[in-house]
């Protein structure tokens, strides 16, 4: 535990994926139309983190990086890191690792250091480092019922292995989650008080957006998105989004990418 004198670091990412929540209602949805809300929460998201003099990690599919190459150029113009989402977000499968990283690379040009699982879901450590990996940001430490169950995990980075895990930021002791379904749902009091009780309690502060959340989903009730991730959608996350960057800012909290934050953690908890 830290003692709060210190600045906190932000590890601030997004989930760069081609939108696939309709499928999961069992509505079918074109690519060409996914890739709409995609590209138009992407650079929304870009324009804020850029005006609030941020910078974040993104987390990127390989299908969505093939079919937006001016984004792709956009999130690397503006100093942000590309890591690896998997290739197709809606399909998973055991070779996304190895597969993604490679076209990635040879999509954007630049090395390729971090990887996270579509859903959070797990992915073995072994897997990651024989891909080249360095950190892995696919856990996310608490309860939530019918999608994960990591009480017994630690809240903070640790090694697996040879690679560093950055599970999303939960709150200390109780582990209330402060991820992009807190921010569209907490008071924004309580969810911004939340945020900065665990970046002082921790030292950093890693949460996790998506496209699709500021993009004015109910508007578009034929894609049947619940009431949980159509609520505050749009401007009005867009707002809570800007908000919460500026109140890190007030704090004089710095904004440094996985990889960054990586280096730093292994300079400081070298490996035995």
């Amino acid at each position: 535990m830290r003692t709060g004198a210190e600045k906190p670091t932000i590890l601030l990412s997004f989930d760069t994926e081609e939108f696939d929540v309709p499928r999961e209602q069992g509505v079918d949805i074109a690519l060409d139309e996914a890739m709409r809300v995609s590209v138009a929460g992407t650079e929304r998201f870009i324009d804020i983190v850029e005006q609030c003099g941020a910078r974040a990690t993104f987390f990127c599919t390989a299908t969505f990086a093939a079919h937006a190459p001016q984004v792709m150029q956009r999130i690397m113009a503006g100093g942000h890191e590309v890591a690896s989402h998997g290739v197709d977000h809606w399909q998973p499968q055991p070779s996304d690792p190895e597969r993604s990283k490679q076209l990635l690379e040879q999509q954007c040009g630049v090395p390729i250091h971090g990887y996270r699982q579509p859903r959070m879901f797990a992915v073995d450590h072994s897997t990651l480092a024989r891909a080249g990996y360095c950190y892995n940001s696919s856990l996310h430490p608490t309860f939530i019922p019918g999608r994960y169950m990591h009480l017994n995990v630690p809240r903070t980075p640790f090694f697996e292995g040879e690679v560093l895990q950055i599970p999303a930021s939960v709150t200390p002791w109780v582990r209330i989650p402060v991820f992009w379904l807190a921010c569209h749902h907490y008071p924004q009091w309580l969810y911004r008080r939340l945020c900065l009780w665990t970046a002082r309690h921790d030292g950093q502060f890693v949460v996790y957006f998506h496209p699709w959340e500021f993009f004015p989903l109910a508007q578009h009730p034929e894609w049947r998105i619940p009431y949980l991730m159509r609520h505050n959608s749009g401007e009005a996350m867009a707002r809570r989004l800007r908000a919460l960057l500026e109140m890190f800012g007030r704090q004089d909290a710095t904004f440094a990418t996985y990889s960054e934050f990586t280096s730093q953690f292994q300079a400081t908890h070298p490996q035995p």
